[in-house]
């Protein structure tokens, strides 16, 4: 008799319990119908991540904005790439911004590389004065809508949460020791889950609330012009080739000239000795010597 009354609360947490994950599936399916049909769990997946763009033309007021995942490249050419990059550093810093990462080579030619990141609000403004900082070659910029991301990282929280206070409440009430390992391994589980998700939603409200930015800066020598395209660009590059030969034939000649003179002279001493002997021996060789 005793054995049945000790198995009854076992019973009776384990259904619970299975009722519980029941029900936070059921959530989880509503919760997705809601979002697909606009409703209004959209203000809760939201998550604090910041967003860019306006409503759409028919929507109402209170509709939400699109999270926006903004990058860029941009590839510079400046006199000085080293005391340029320290002007967009301060630009960047000015709009709220932050230097990601700064790689620089003084030395000849120069060159810098910087990766921002920019307050999604004020990164055309910034972006526009970076631009005026130097000779821009290319630019890019990509886009990409990630407010499907936002919202279903959004309602997966607000599920985790409420499984995880459900979870807490059995486990405060419960008394059988093998429901309360249940329980515990599958708190831990939701917990576990749940920091994994807050650490991406994280990581992608950064992303939406800072734009990328990777800039290049190259000095003028670094740039290669391309291929002559007309007679006339042919004609002056040729003009500029046997310039250039002709400059480097005369500092050949100059770099060879000393070793010229040097090795004559040498040669000039070796043939008057060679004379003088042979004077010495002819005269030796004469008769009557």
């Amino acid at each position: 008799m005793s054995t049945s009354i000790a198995r009854r609360p076992r019973r009776a947490l384990v259904a619970l319990l299975s009722a519980l994950t029941v029900a936070a599936l059921a959530g989880c399916t509503s919760a997705g119908s809601a979002t697909s049909a606009g409703g209004s769990v959209s203000g809760v997946a939201s998550g604090g991540v910041a967003s860019r763009g306006a409503p759409s033309q028919g929507k109402s007021a209170s509709a939400p904005d699109r999270s926006v995942v903004t990058t860029g490249t941009l590839d510079l050419v400046a006199t000085d790439p080293v005391r340029t990059a320290d002007a967009i550093a301060t630009i960047v810093a000015g709009s709220g911004g932050r230097v990601q990462a700064r790689d620089e080579h003084p030395t000849r030619p120069a060159s810098a590389d910087l990766t921002v990141r920019i307050p999604s609000a004020a990164f055309d403004s910034t972006l526009a004065a970076i631009e005026h900082r130097a000779s821009v070659r290319t630019v890019t910029v990509h886009s990409s809508d990630v407010t499907a991301q936002v919202t279903d990282y959004g309602v997966r929280i607000a599920t985790l949460r409420t499984s995880i206070a459900r979870l807490q409440t059995l486990l405060a009430k419960a008394t059988d020791t093998t429901a309360l390992v249940e329980i515990e391994s599958s708190l831990t589980t939701r917990e576990t889950d749940l920091e994994q998700l807050l650490a991406q939603q994280k990581d992608l409200t950064d992303q939406v609330s800072y734009a990328t930015l990777a800039i290049t800066l190259e000095a003028p020598a670094i740039v290669r012009p391309g291929p002559p395209s007309t007679f006339l660009s042919g004609l002056l590059a040729g003009i500029a080739a046997l310039v250039l030969t002709g400059a480097a034939i005369a500092v050949l000649l100059g770099v060879l000239l000393p070793w010229v003179v040097a090795l004559g002279a040498l040669a000039l001493v070796g043939w008057w000795v060679a004379r003088l002997v042979r004077r010495r021996a002819r005269a030796s060789a004469a008769p009557g010597a």
